[in-house]
């Protein structure tokens, strides 16, 4: 997964996070569909938009998101080139997406199973910080 994917898939965790209600069940479907497809292939993280655009609360969130991850991205970029990121924070977040896509409900498993830490673990690598 490279980094502007890990960055998709972190905004979109947030997002989740972030609602107050359960998904619609046809959006959960298709979370529960993106799992199983993770599990075969961990590089692969679908279409979030698209899932995202079936719920608008979810949709305005991830992309309020995205535009954080983006500021800080940018302040990154300001510098050398960023270090390569290291496979167990990239497992740990594909492992994290899948438990919470494959609950019944994603919203209260983001909100109870996302760790905080571990976009703020993932920049750090980045950057080349301890």
């Amino acid at each position: 997964m490279n980094d502007y994917h890990q960055q998709l898939l972190t905004a979109f965790l947030n997002g989740l996070a972030k609602l107050e209600q359960p998904l619609p069940p046809e959006v959960q479907s298709q979370l529960h569909d993106l799992a199983e497809q993770m599990k075969a292939n961990p590089h692969t993280i679908g279409n979030l938009d698209r899932i995202a655009e079936r719920y608008p609360p979810l949709d305005t969130l991830y992309h309020q998101e995205c535009h954080q991850l983006e500021n800080n991205v940018g302040v990154r970029n300001k510098g050398l080139p960023p270090l390569p990121i290291p496979n167990e924070a990239t497992q740990e977040l594909t492992n994290s997406a899948i438990d919470i896509f494959s609950a019944a409900d994603s919203v209260a498993q983001a909100k109870t199973k996302r760790n905080p830490n571990l976009l703020k673990r993932i920049w750090q690598a980045i950057r080349g910080e301890n």
